[in-house]
């Protein structure tokens, strides 16, 4: 009777990929899965599947980047709504920002019949070749992938916050971003760069290293004798964070001493003794328009616009 290593070795696989497809067949490719089954038969085996095999066009795949950020959140609860409506079950990956994690989920997701991906690349290139073809990006696109992106307009996400402080008197705005690696916070630096802001780039792109390191560059930025900023756009929810930290350890007082405002409006920032001006970054909206588009041949790329929410911070 043929064994798991006989069939492995006839059809030039792993031996735990045949296993698999005998015991968690939900975690293999339909082809794959039915080469195994067929050769097993054909070596007198009669398979004897414990796993459940999973329906056709049933499965998506989720990559996002960061769970302790709101944003990433915002997009998951999107998309896990309009899956729930389709009868659809979501494999979930979170890549903390690490392109090495990354291409492990991926790596996991050709193990699955998928019905598309949604994902937020970390901007290393795409080193995957991936089984599944309907692919779609949110927030950031996959810059040597062509597939279709649901993204944020991101000149509109600091002209806003800019426009809204220098109709307020404010010449000298700071603006901290986090690595420039990242599409977002690249696309962001441009931004501010051509609005002639003083911008600072932080060597961080996890949620916590944005936090901590946004805490030093406000403090040094703080501590200036002369020409300190009157006023400060944070790039993220992490950034605003850290930020108010800081400005809250040196008793600063918004918007008397510094105005603020915030690209992503996080909960605690609408109730904060002065409550944050933001940015508002539909991560809602994001997250339907990237679930619709894997179901649609067009737009390739959508747009979507942000909006100002003034509140005392500024």
């Amino acid at each position: 009777m043929a064994t798991n290593t006989q069939i492995a070795r006839e059809l030039g696989i792993s031996v735990a990929t045949v296993s698999r497809a005998l015991t968690r067949p939900e975690m293999v490719a339909a082809e794959t899965r039915e080469r195994i089954w067929a050769k097993a038969r054909a070596l007198g085996l009669k398979p004897e599947v414990k796993g459940k095999v999973p329906s056709e066009d049933k499965l998506l795949g989720v990559i996002v980047a960061d769970l302790n950020n709101p944003f990433s959140a915002g997009l998951l609860n999107a998309i896990s709504e309009r899956a729930r409506e389709d009868d659809v079950h979501i494999l979930l990956g979170v890549s903390n920002e690490s392109a090495m994690v990354e291409r492990k989920i991926l790596s996991d997701f050709n193990n699955y019949d998928l019905q598309g991906i949604i994902a937020m690349p970390v901007g290393a290139p795409l080193s995957v070749n991936l089984n599944c073809r309907n692919v779609v990006t949110v927030d950031r696109p996959w810059e040597d992938k062509d597939c279709k992106c649901a993204l944020l307009n991101n000149e509109k996400v600091v002209s806003i916050a800019y426009e809204h402080l220098k109709a307020r008197g404010h010449e000298h705005i700071a603006f901290l971003s986090g690595k420039s690696s990242l599409f977002t916070f690249r696309e962001r630096l441009k931004a501010a760069r051509e609005f002639g802001l003083e911008c600072f780039e932080l060597d961080a792109l996890e949620y916590s290293e944005l936090y901590n390191q946004a805490i030093m560059r406000a403090d040094i930025l703080l501590k200036r004798r002369s020409e300190r900023p009157s006023a400060i756009i944070t790039a993220n929810n992490a950034i605003t964070a850290g930020v108010v930290y800081a400005l809250t350890q040196r008793n600063v007082q918004l918007p008397q001493d510094m105005a603020l405002v915030s690209i992503g409006d996080p909960e605690w920032g609408r109730f904060f003794p002065a409550p944050i001006t933001a940015v508002k970054t539909p991560e809602l909206e994001l997250g339907y328009c990237a679930y619709d588009m894997l179901k649609k041949n067009e737009p390739r790329v959508q747009l979507i616009e942000p909006s100002l929410e003034i509140r005392a911070s500024s």
